[in-house]
């Protein structure tokens, strides 16, 4: 990779880099950043400088990792051994130099998560609410209640305003209008809810879905997705999708992109929660397979338009135990699955697809006959890939991503032409 001298990097973009760097990698000598960058040494010692003196960064305390041996690399074990030199000087974004707060919103349930400058969670809360008894302005009302009740309950680590908010919104968004479109969490359609909080604790108010969310926190998390192009299908009530195109979630002209539960899999197929016919989520999303479990089987108290997680792996549970019928749902939804993500690698050929989400409890059932479904679906020379990677649904990444967009977002504007020289 070549090297960018000082006299011919600019300053802003150079310095957005190291604190993303930082952020996605942790406390890193400043050889390493170059090396990531193309920034010369030089380069970053002068941009680090600054940062350190802005209150961003900071030399860690940890040791580094291993120590330089005396044919110049590092003992694989970390220890010491016979080194010459001294160990590396790491350096570290400082947490505490801004916070922000991230706000998901799913059927009947808000929570909030307060997220310092490094992207960790350090506080989050959570609150039942009946979300689709809400009217828009009720929305907000609550949306300013919690936020105003939280930031209170956490004043002895929030001494400054926050720096963003940004909402992770089950359905579908306008990231651009900073418009909910429509979700299954609530009864109205098209509210805006960016401005209102805009006005209200000023700074900067995003929103996006919670698939666009989750595909952030994992281009932040190199351990999962290793570089390149991905794409993420979260699978629950509904079915979405983020998709991540050199290294930036992509949302399209219009803000909307990437609706893969939209994608038709049948023109007049069953009743869609968005109003159409045909959908890959009339299909695949829980409410789709509890409604074609209510006439297999009897189940009291059901209700297909708002399926709860006990009912679903009580499905889940009776497939595996041996109930054919039930777990041809399943196949059948995973034989639609694969179909769809056919035509998204026709379209898209990404390097990953991740497949996650509460409805990702039963993959074991479902990926035989993705598998199937995209065999069938494929052009045979399409057949290469690529990877399918199952990420279990141990960790909510929703509120995660929403925090690292804000970040993302406030790096940006902290060094806007003008606000720092």
């Amino acid at each position: 990779m070549s090297r960018r001298t000082e006299s011919d990097t600019p300053r802003q973009p150079s310095q957005i880099a190291i604190l993303r760097y930082l952020r996605v990698h942790g406390p890193a000598a400043r050889i390493d950043i170059g090396t990531a960058t193309g920034l010369s040494p030089a380069t970053v010692t002068s941009l680090t400088a600054d940062l350190m003196a802005q209150g961003l960064v900071q030399e860690s305390q940890a040791a580094a990792l291993g120590s330089v041996n005396g044919n110049g690399t590092t003992n694989a074990n970390g220890t010491h051994g016979t080194t010459r030199g001294r160990p590396k000087v790491l350096l570290d974004l400082v947490p505490g130099a801004a916070c922000v707060i991230g706000v998901k919103l799913t059927i009947n349930l808000i929570e909030i998560a307060l997220g310092n400058f490094k992207g960790e969670i350090e506080r989050n809360t959570e609150h039942s609410i009946k979300t689709r008894d809400l009217t828009d302005r009720q929305l907000i009302d609550t949306l300013i209640t919690l936020i105003d009740g939280f930031i209170k309950d956490n004043s002895d680590i929030i001494t400054h305003p926050p720096v963003g908010i940004s909402v992770a919104v089950q359905g579908v968004t306008d990231s651009n209008s900073g418009e909910i479109i429509w979700s299954p969490a609530l009864r109205h359609r098209q509210i805006a809810i960016t401005r209102p909080l805009s006005e209200r604790y000023g700074g900067v108010v995003q929103m996006s879905n919670d698939a666009n969310c989750i595909a952030t926190a994992i281009t932040q998390n190199t351990t999962l997705h290793g570089g390149g192009d991905f794409a993420v299908i979260m699978l629950g009530y509904g079915i979405g999708m983020g998709l991540v195109l050199n290294g930036n979630v992509y949302n399209g002209h219009f803000g909307t992109a990437a609706e893969f539960g939209h994608m038709k899999y049948q023109p007049d197929g069953p009743l869609c929660n968005c109003g159409r016919r045909g959908c890959l989520e009339a299909y695949i999303g829980d409410y789709a397979i509890l409604r074609d479990a209510l006439g297999l089987i009897d189940l009291a108290d059901a209700n297909s338009l708002h399926p709860s997680e006990e009912q679903m792996m009580d499905l889940v549970a009776r497939a595996r135990a041996g109930n054919e019928d039930l777990a041809d749902l399943f196949r059948h939804a995973g034989k639609v699955l694969g179909y769809g993500i056919a035509n998204l690698i026709a379209l898209i050929g990404p390097k990953r697809i991740f497949i996650t989400g509460s409805g990702a409890r039963a993959y074991d059932l479902m990926a035989p006959e993705l598998q199937r479904g995209l065999h069938l679906a494929q052009v045979p020379e399409l057949h290469r890939g690529p990877e399918i990677v199952h990420l279990a649904w141990d960790k909510d990444l929703a509120l995660q991503g929403a925090i690292g967009q804000s970040l993302l977002r406030h790096d940006e504007n902290m060094f806007k032409a003008g606000t720092n020289t």
